[in-house]
């Protein structure tokens, strides 16, 4: 299978984000090897960044497909920012998204 050249660049950051999140899903905390864009890839270039993307279980990964792009996106940024302030001991307003 022929990858695109999205997929390419994404498959690139794709084991500094699981480390960056211990490999577990940011929304449930279990062990995971998916990752998630948060905004979708048909939304432009910007959704390519690392900062776009989360690890996932694949339970929870069905759930931001299944309840649909514009309710997953608030709440998996808020879990990213959360979990970040959290790791790094930062303080809000130190934090951009």
């Amino acid at each position: 299978m022929v990858k695109s050249k999205a997929r390419e660049y994404l498959d690139k950051d794709r084991d500094f984000i699981l480390q960056l999140f211990g490999g577990r899903c940011i929304r449930c905390g279990i062990p995971t090897k998916v990752i998630h864009e948060i905004v979708p890839i048909s939304h432009g270039k910007s959704s390519l960044n690392w900062k776009n993307r989360v690890p996932l279980c694949t339970q929870c990964h069905d759930w931001s497909h299944s309840v649909g792009t514009n309710n997953s996106i608030t709440v998996l940024q808020k879990k990213r920012r959360d979990y970040i302030i959290r790791k790094f001991n930062l303080k809000l307003d130190t934090v951009s998204e």
